[in-house]
C-alpha cells in the first residue's frame, strides 16, 4: 500500500543510506591535500559544499514536497554515486570542486528525502523522526571505517580512488535496494514541483522551532567534529583516545535518538531540549576546565545525550506546529544546513582565536541562548495548544 512502510524496511533503508553517505567522509579532505591543493584551495573545497546545500535545501523546498519520496531518494543516491566517481577521476582543484558541489547537492537531496520518507510512512512523526536519524548514524558508524580501510589497501592516491569507486558502486546498490524496500511515497502537497525561495510567512512559534533546529547540527559539527578533537589534541591525547571518546559519544547519541519518541511522550520536546542544552553547558564547562581522560570521556557521553535530543526534538516541534508535515521538514532542512555551516566555522575560529577554554566558554554562552529560546518556545507551544479549538 503506497504511503505505508514496514518498520524493518524503513530501518534497513536508513542504515544503508547512512553507510554510503559516511564511507568517504573521513578521507575527502586528506585526498584534496594529497592532490597538492594550496591552503586557499583546500578552504574553497570545504566552503563550496554550501553551494549544493543552498541549491537544494533553500531553492528546492517547493520541489521536494511535491515529489514521491522514494523517487527523490533513489535519484539522490544515483547522483551521489556520480559525485564519488567524479572524486576518483579528479586530478586537480577544478575536478574536486565540481565533485564536491555535486556531492553536497545530492547529499542534501538524500537528507531531504529521508525526512520526507519519515513523515510519509504512516507512523507517528515523533516516533520515527529521531529513529530515522539514529539508524543513519548507525550505518555511518560502520561506513566511515570501511572507507578508511579501503583507502589503506593501496599505496598513495590509488587507495583513495579505490574507496571512492567502491562507494560509488555501493551507492548504486543502495539506490536499487531503496527501490525494492520502499513503496511509493507520494507527495502530500499538491501542485507541480518548482524551484524558488521558501515561504517564510509562518507563525512566530514555528519560527522559534525552526531556530531551535540550528542547535542540533551546530553541536554535531561544532562540538563532535571540531571541538572534541581539537581539545583532546591540545591536552596531549592520542588519536586513538580521541577516536574512542567520539565512539562513546556516537553510541550514546544513537541510543537517545532511538528512544527519543518515547522520551517525548513523557517530557514535552521543548522542555526536553531546554534540559539537554543545560546539560550541554555543563559538559562544555567540564571540557574547558578539566584535562584528564576520564572527564573527557564523561563530557563526550553527555554530549551524546545532548546531541541526540537536539537533533530529534526540533523536527518533532516543527512537524507538530506546521499545517503540512512535508513542508515543515523541508523548511527544517534549511536550519540544519545553516547550523552545520555555522557550527564548524565558528567553533573552530573561537578556539583558534581565544584558546580552548575561552572558546568553549563562548560556546556555552551560545547554548545558554538556546536554553532561553527552548523555554520560550515551550511556553508559546502551550499557549497555542490552549487557544486552539
Amino acid at each position: 500500500m503506497p504511503g505505508t512502510v514496514a518498520p524493518w524496511r524503513h530501518g534497513l533503508t536508513m542504515i544503508l543510506v547512512g553507510f554510503v553517505l559516511a564511507m568517504t567522509a573521513p578521507i575527502e579532505l586528506l585526498y584534496a591535500i594529497r592532490l597538492g591543493l594550496s591552503t586557499v584551495e583546500v578552504t574553497a573545497f570545504i566552503v563550496v559544499s554550501a553551494v549544493g546545500m543552498i541549491a537544494v535545501d533553500v531553492l528546492g523546498t517547493h520541489a521536494v514536497t511535491r515529489i514521491d519520496a522514494r523517487t527523490l531518494l533513489v535519484a539522490g543516491l544515483v547522483l551521489f554515486a556520480a559525485s564519488e566517481a567524479a572524486f576518483a577521476a579528479s586530478a586537480g582543484v577544478a575536478g574536486l570542486l565540481g565533485a564536491r558541489i555535486l556531492q553536497s547537492g545530492s547529499g542534501a537531496a538524500i537528507a531531504g528525502a529521508t525526512l520526507q520518507t519519515a513523515v510519509r510512512t504512516g507512523r507517528q512523526p515523533h516516533r520515527v523522526l529521531g529513529t530515522n536519524q539514529g539508524l543513519q548514524l548507525l550505518g555511518a558508524a560502520v561506513g566511515a571505517p570501511v572507507g578508511g580501510v579501503l583507502a589503506g589497501l593501496l599505496a598513495g592516491l590509488a587507495g583513495y580512488r579505490l574507496s571512492f569507486l567502491f562507494c560509488a558502486g555501493a551507492s548504486v546498490m543502495v539506490a536499487l535496494a531503496a527501490r525494492v524496500l520502499l513503496p511509493r511515497l507520494p507527495a502530500q502537497t499538491t501542485g507541480r514541483p518548482r524551484i524558488g525561495l521558501p515561504d517564510l510567512t509562518i507563525a512566530p512559534v514555528l519560527r522559534f522551532a525552526l531556530a531551535l533546529g540550528l542547535f542540533g547540527n551546530y553541536l554535531r559539527s561544532g562540538i563532535e567534529n571540531t571541538a572534541l578533537p581539537l581539545v583532546g589534541n591540545d591536552n596531549g591525547m592520542s588519536s586513538a583516545t580521541i577516536g574512542l571518546a567520539l565512539g562513546v559519544l556516537s553510541a550514546v547519541e544513537i541510543v537517545v535518538l532511538a528512544r527519543s519518541g518515547r522520551i517525548f511522550e513523557s517530557v514535552a520536546p521543548a522542555r526536553c531540549l531546554a534540559i539537554a542544552l543545560s546539560l550541554g553547558i555543563a559538559a562544555v564547562t567540564l571540557l574547558a576546565t578539566t584535562h584528564s581522560p576520564p572527564f573527557f570521556f564523561g563530557a563526550a557521553a553527555v554530549f551524546g545525550v545532548v546531541d541526540g535530543i537536539a537533533l530529534s526534538a526540533p523536527p518533532v516541534l516543527v512537524v507538530a506546529l506546521s499545517p503540512n508535515a512535508a513542508s515543515g521538514v523541508a523548511t527544517y532542512r534549511i536550519a540544519c544546513g545553516i547550523g552545520s555551516f555555522v557550527g564548524a566555522g565558528s567553533v573552530n575560529m573561537l578556539i583558534a582565536v581565544l584558546g580552548s577554554m575561552a572558546g568553549l566558554l563562548a560556546v556555552a554562552v551560545t547554548l545558554g541562548a538556546g536554553v532561553i529560546l527552548a523555554r520560550s518556545t515551550g511556553r508559546r507551544v502551550g499557549t497555542a495548544a490552549a487557544s486552539s479549538p
